[in-house]
C-alpha cells in the first residue's frame, strides 16, 4: 500500500521509520502556576502529523500527566485525577502510598474518587513524600 505524505510518496511504516530515528518530539506546557516545562516527549508517545501539529497517544497524554503532578505545587484542595496521577507517577499502589502516609488503603481510594478529600496532615505528609521523592529523583516511563 502506497501512502502520501508531503506529496512523496512513501511505503507504509517509512514515515515513522524516519520519525524514530529523531531522540524525541519537543514540547513545552503551561503549569497552573504560571511556570514554563520543556519536555522532549518519546517518538512512541507522540506523532507529528502531516500538517506538523503534534499528536499524543495515550501512552503520551498519561506521561504528560505524570509530569505535571510532579512538578506542580500540591495545592490545598487537589482534584482526584491530579492525586491518581501523583500516585502512579510515584509508581505506587494505593496500598503502597497509604502506608507511606500513615493512613488506609480505603482514604487513599476515597480521595482518588472524589468522595473525600486528604486533610491537612495528609497533604503535609504527601508533600514531604514528593519532595523526597524528587529529591532522590523520579524515573517517568519512557
Amino acid at each position: 500500500m502506497v501512502v502520501t505524505t508531503r506529496r512523496v510518496h512513501v511505503r507504509r511504516g517509512q514515515y515513522l521509520r524516519r520519525q524514530m530515528g529523531r531522540r524525541g518530539i519537543p514540547y513545552t506546557m503551561k503549569l497552573a502556576d504560571g511556570r514554563t516545562v520543556f519536555v522532549e516527549v518519546p517518538n512512541r508517545m507522540a506523532r507529528t502529523d502531516r500538517s506538523g501539529e503534534i499528536a499524543f497517544t495515550p501512552e503520551g497524554v498519561r506521561f504528560l500527566d505524570y509530569l505535571r503532578a510532579l512538578a506542580s505545587p500540591l495545592d490545598r484542595s487537589p482534584s482526584p485525577a491530579y492525586l491518581t496521577a501523583l500516585r502512579e507517577a510515584l509508581g505506587l499502589t494505593q496500598k503502597e502510598l497509604a502506608s507511606r502516609l500513615g493512613r488506609n488503603a480505603l482514604s487513599v481510594s476515597r480521595w482518588e474518587r472524589g468522595t473525600m478529600r486528604p486533610g491537612r496532615e495528609s497533604l503535609a505528609a504527601l508533600t514531604r513524600l514528593v519532595a523526597k521523592a524528587k529529591q532522590n529523583g523520579v524515573v517517568l516511563p519512557g
